[in-house]
């Protein structure tokens, strides 16, 4: 199936060596591919030996490029990839950064898929190793696709990759969301052998933030398989990552963030995304947040300045071409950002995407006093016009519209409203309906049978919700609920 497969224990990836772009003559590169050619074959036949006794969850995709300046393009040998899944492209070329970091090598592949009418871009990133820059690509349709770089790095340049997407091998995988024609409110991803969009509500349990298990995936996947299996949530909510994109395991302020990418970061959230839509589930990520460690003005150079820059091209190009995510960012955004900041963000991140369709937003508390502290009561149904005019910065089919609710508080006709009022795009009520014990009560569920009463609120009218309960946890993530075995029965119990 995949040229490279993940580990039960890690969810880092085994590469054969990249091809290297130095070549000084024609029959040291006809030796080079020779050799290359036989070793793949090799691979091919260790990994179909390994298949068949892998987990369905643990075969995700990547790949290695053969790629050279004077190689023609008969020469680049085809990946084959499931669809849903995605493959990478690594190439070897030292010459590359030519006066310039590394992790600032830009290029681009568009991709065309043989029926010759849907095209998808990816972009280059640096793999944080050596001299290797990857290219991605996202099976989202069966068939075969081919992809022509573009690189102002000559070694970069011209090269021309293809992919065949065969059959998934598990029903339940889901790939990129989309926007249901005659239902622009319902949140759909792609299920299924011809890549439809299906409706499927997000109802999102609290997940321990990255720092607490970028290094141990097996607490990861043990989380997931109890919220989905014995819970029956259906996708995962990670909180602020904030400084994490520069520095998973670093405590300090974003204004002394690294100008680099932390790979480990990125790794970790593409795991996670892997296993929730191998279920058929979605992974919703907050980027920013308040304070020193989540207020994207506070990078250096600022909030639209060239760190800034690079993590947005970054997220695009590593897990564009990931199914299974949203993304918000942020919570209490009239607290830090303004419209100006807000739309320079979606501007900037959503068109580098590629055509791998997520959905972006924000989190926007029905208040109008913004003076730094949260709103009593939130959201009374009034839906406020600077809200609506955030939530609608970008097209219907990009944006999502994301606001604060309180729960068991927010009245039904409440709900009703937030979904009249922008009615071209899907709705999340982005403030966590928590379990737990302290001076928020008024805006909390006060028993553990109130998660009962909110989910069929909320999922039924087709609004995505993220929910925890926290009176022991430490980490973010939800405690284990005592009536889980109620829970998973009224989510089953959801009319899509």
């Amino acid at each position: 199936m995949d040229s490279a497969v993940h580990r039960t224990t890690d969810y880092r990836v085994e590469r054969e060596t990249p091809f290297s772009t130095n070549s000084n003559s024609n029959g040291r590169t006809e030796m080079k591919t020779s050799i290359l050619v036989n070793r793949t074959q090799a691979l091919w036949q260790r990994v179909s030996a390994l298949l068949p006794c892998m987990e369905r969850t643990r075969c995700f995709l990547v790949g290695f490029v053969f790629a050279c300046s004077t190689i023609p393009a008969s020469a680049q040998l085809p990946k084959k990839v499931e669809l849903y899944h995605w493959v990478d492209f690594s190439i070897e070329a030292p010459e590359a950064a030519s006066g310039i970091a590394k992790w600032d090598v830009e290029g681009s592949c568009i991709w065309t898929h043989e029926n010759g009418a849907i095209r998808r871009t990816s972009l280059l990133w640096y793999s944080g190793s050596g001299d290797i820059y990857v290219y991605r690509f996202g099976g989202s349709l069966r068939g075969r696709w081919t992809g022509v770089t573009s690189s102002p790095a000559a070694v970069l340049d011209g090269l021309e990759l293809t992919v065949e997407v065969t059959s998934s091998s598990n029903p339940q995988r889901v790939g990129w969301s989309g926007q249901l024609s005659g239902k622009p409110t319902a949140w759909a991803h792609q299920q299924g052998p011809d890549g439809e969009l299906v409706k499927c509500t997000p109802i999102l349990i609290m997940m321990p933030g990255v720092q607490h298990w970028f290094d141990d995936p097996v607490r990861m996947r043990a989380f997931v398989a109890e919220f989905d299996e014995n819970h029956g949530f259906n996708g995962g909510h990670i909180p602020t990552i904030g400084r994490d994109w520069f520095g998973v395991e670093s405590t300090g302020s974003l204004r002394a963030a690294a100008a680099s990418p932390d790979v480990r970061t990125f790794a970790a959230i593409e795991a996670a995304a892997s296993e929730w839509a191998e279920r058929g589930g979605w992974l919703h990520l907050w980027m920013w947040g308040k304070g020193d460690n989540g207020d994207f003005s506070n990078l250096p150079g600022g909030y639209n300045g060239a760190v800034s820059r690079r993590i947005n091209r970054y997220i695009a190009a590593r897990l564009g071409p990931v199914p299974g995510w949203s993304m918000g960012i942020g919570w209490d955004v009239e607290f830090w950002a303004n419209r100006t900041k807000l739309n320079w963000w979606l501007d900037d991140l959503i068109p580098q995407l590629g055509g791998w369709h997520h959905w972006i937003g924000h989190r926007y508390s029905d208040s109008d006093i913004g003076q730094g502290r949260d709103p009593d009561p939130a959201n009374e149904g009034k839906y406020l016009l600077r809200g609506i005019a955030w939530n609608t910065l970008r097209s219907g089919d990009e944006q999502y519209a994301g606001w604060e609710h309180w729960a068991t508080t927010t009245s039904d006709s409440a709900i009703d409203n937030g979904l009249m009022v922008v009615p071209d795009r899907p709705m999340m009520s982005e403030d966590r309906f928590r379990r737990r014990d302290n001076a928020w009560r008024q805006k909390d569920m006060h028993s553990d049978d109130d998660i009962l009463k909110e989910i069929p609120r909320w999922a039924n009218r087709g609004v995505a919700a993220i929910y925890g309960r926290l009176i022991d946890s430490s980490d973010d993530g939800s405690d284990v609920w005592p009536n889980r075995a109620a829970i998973k029965a009224v989510i089953e119990g959801i009319d899509e």
